[in-house]
């Protein structure tokens, strides 16, 4: 999960200084930055999730999702636009993962208090973003021109307030992740 924050806010930063210095390549970037950031929580859902089929299966939406991204990129939407699709399959399969985090905690029953498992958070925090954003990306190039500023602003707001949920629920999951390493160690 630090890795992924780390790489957001490089990506973020980046994002900046491409838009002062080479505007035409920032949907470039939110391309690769989607496929990565997809490629991360698929890793920390393969390390997570115990079902060996499940497992396997993530390796293969990982290919595949990599293909897709990529087809997406060069031929569907190609660079000129945010990738869409991309997004809504990507919002799919995070949530389906998140989703099947959440059986395997109703299977095994050994966390008491849900709230405060980090990983639990963390995927509260998936589903609650990917779902509030999807219809966002679906509408994005389609109801706004590049030049209509005002769609954009009302697009990049709503996605700004869905993700200080999502980033506050990440907070929340280290500080008890950090909580739960200081009394082991004080053990």
């Amino acid at each position: 999960m630090t890795g992924y924050l780390v790489f957001t806010e490089l990506a973020l930063l980046l994002s900046s200084l491409v838009e002062l210095y080479r505007p035409q390549w920032n949907y470039a970037l939110w391309h690769v930055f989607t496929l990565v950031q997809t490629l991360f929580f698929f890793r920390i859902y393969y390390l997570t999730l115990s079902a060996r089929t499940v497992r396997r299966l993530i390796k293969f939406m990982a290919g595949g999702f990599t293909v897709f991204a990529l087809l997406d990129t060069f031929y569907l939407e190609g660079l000129q636009q945010v990738n869409s699709y991309t997004h809504v399959a990507q919002s799919a399969l995070l949530i389906g993962l998140a989703l099947l985090y959440f059986e395997q905690l109703l299977n095994e029953l050994h966390i008491t208090r849900l709230e405060q498992d980090p990983l639990f958070l963390v995927s509260s925090a998936v589903v609650l973003y990917f779902s509030g954003t999807v219809l966002l990306y679906v509408f994005v190039n389609k109801l706004s021109a590049p030049a209509d500023y005002a769609s954009h602003q009302v697009i990049y707001t709503l996605n700004a307030m869905v993700n200080l949920v999502q980033y506050l629920l990440f907070a929340l999951a280290f500080w008890y992740a950090g909580r739960a390493q200081s009394s082991r160690s004080h053990s």
